[in-house]
């Protein structure tokens, strides 16, 4: 179990890395570190739950899930003028 949930949360912190990376760079038009950072916080929290019982490929789809829930709600925060503690 413990290798299980090891792979899990790396595979979701990952694929949620390089799925806010790629957002980040379709909206802004360059890459922007801090938001492929935060993406792998996304990806962590949103596999932590149930990180034991699902497949790798759940776990890429979870983190792709997470990251584009941060992205959405980064250019939401930034709108409204709200300073939230995702870009500190």
């Amino acid at each position: 179990v413990a290798g299980k949930v090891a792979m899990t949360t790396t595979i979701a912190a990952a694929s949620a890395c390089i799925t806010a990376t790629a957002l980040g760079r379709a909206i802004e038009g360059h890459f922007d570190v801090s938001i492929g950072l935060n993406g792998i916080l996304a990806g962590l929290v949103s596999i932590t739950a149930n990180c034991s019982v699902v497949n790798p490929w759940h776990a890429v789809l979870i983190g792709m899930i997470g990251a584009c829930i941060l992205v959405c709600f980064h250019y939401i925060i930034l709108k409204l003028g709200i300073d939230g503690p995702c870009d500190a």
